[in-house]
């Protein structure tokens, strides 16, 4: 593998994936924001406007100007996952997934107190809500975009909105786009509420969820031919489901092997639930010493085992926001306006997707950790061989050695 030419080679894929898509922008700014993604790749640790300019060769005011620009980020990013997954919209799926983001300060936009996942409890900071592509027979996901969260005392008292018709507004604003690529919408058992639901349904999408252990689902009713003609309404739904003991003249058994080739028995049936107010497929995965896993989808006519495999591949998105927090600056923004955050969120995902493509068709074998260490190392030689030219002496060596201290600090 040729060092030198890794950056070369990063810098004519990021070209490639721009020109595959419909965005438009100046060349110019088209050339920074290649040179912005390809310095975010290779810097080792936190990414902030200094950083970017220690490494990126302009001013941290050239920097911090441009992330005002608006990018089309999840046009982008969709045709990175056409490139990956192709064209066969069954197979492909939109996850949605909030994401907290530690901030400190008191004047950056959107400060406030949400859920972080990882710490389990309410923490003060932002919130972003991620958006991913994610591929059932590639069991990957691809970073389509990030849209942050305003602040909920702020949202409640100026638009009169809770943060589930943020979340509903948010991909709202995104349908078309996301259509485009798929109609089918995966999110977790948070988003299994009557409310977003149908409106993501109104909107186009298939929704595959899951829903409570305890969720009050009924049997649909099926006339009986034999019985007498009686005045009234007819019965729409029969019992209540018990999963403990299921109506097997109903409910459908099957083997559902994971990744890992291990098999379960799981139930699937087409059934009503009360709080959605909808026919859903459902499927029951039993646990071992536990409660049961209910996984369901609007579309009556899915396969349960792509039901399952949808949900489960969901938690690829997660994957995708671990590494852009660890490796291209997710969490380290130097900034407090709404719209440079906006950029540096997408940029972080955008990078990492180029990162990952670039991994995919040249350097399978190598992690983002790796590869950021590669094209660090590259970096670093480039600047020697750049610095030092063909005749080198006292002087010149003296400038490398000032040029290499700075990139240390």
């Amino acid at each position: 593998m040729n060092v030198l030419a890794i950056l070369k080679d990063f810098t004519s894929r990021c070209k490639s994936v721009f020109e595959n898509t419909t965005t438009k922008m100046s060349k110019r700014f088209l050339n920074w924001l290649i040179l912005t993604i390809r310095t975010v790749a290779l810097i080792p640790g936190k990414v902030n406007f200094t950083r970017l300019s220690r490494y990126g060769g302009r001013t941290a005011k050239t920097f911090a100007s441009n992330f005002k620009s608006a990018v089309g980020w999840i046009n982008v990013n969709i045709g990175i996952a056409r490139e990956n997954f192709g064209n066969a919209r069954d197979d492909i799926a939109i996850a949605i997934d909030p994401s907290f983001i530690s901030k400190a300060g008191r004047l950056t936009y959107g400060m406030g107190r949400f859920w972080s996942g990882v710490a389990q409890r309410v923490k003060r900071g932002l919130e972003i809500m991620a958006i991913g592509a994610i591929s059932l027979s590639r069991h990957a996901c691809v970073m389509l975009g990030a849209i942050q969260s305003p602040n909920f005392k702020t949202l409640e008292s100026e638009q009169n909105m809770s943060m589930l018709d943020w979340y509903i507004s948010l991909v709202k604003s995104k349908a078309a786009e996301l259509l485009s690529l798929t109609g089918i919408l995966v999110a977790d058992a948070f988003f299994s509420k009557y409310k977003f639901v149908n409106e993501v349904v109104a909107m186009g999408f298939r929704f595959v969820g899951r829903l409570r252990a305890n969720s009050y689902l009924r049997y649909l009713a099926i006339p009986d031919p034999s019985a007498p003609r009686r005045r009234g309404r007819k019965k729409t739904y029969g019992e209540k489901v018990d999963f403990a003991d299921l109506d097997m003249s109903v409910f459908t058994s099957f083997i559902y092997k994971d990744s890992k080739g291990v098999g379960t028995q799981c139930h699937t049936a087409v059934v009503n639930s009360r709080a959605l107010k909808r026919n859903i497929r459902i499927v029951i995965c039993p646990v071992e010493g536990g409660e049961p896993l209910l996984y369901f989808s609007t579309d009556t006519e899915m396969k349960p085992e792509r039901i399952i495999g949808f949900y489960r591949t969901r938690f690829q998105i997660e994957f995708g926001i671990r590494d852009a927090k660890q490796f291209t600056g997710l969490q380290s923004q130097q900034t407090r306006d709404k719209d440079r955050l906006d950029f540096a969120f997408n940029l972080s995902f955008t990078t990492l997707n180029v990162c990952k493509e670039v991994i995919r068709k040249d350097c399978p074998d190598l992690s983002v950790a790796q590869f950021k260490r590669l094209m660090f190392e590259s970096y670093l030689a480039s600047t020697i061989i750049s610095t030092y030219g063909k005749s080198p002496h006292l002087k010149i060596i003296q400038k490398i050695n000032h040029r290499l201290a700075q990139l240390a600090a």
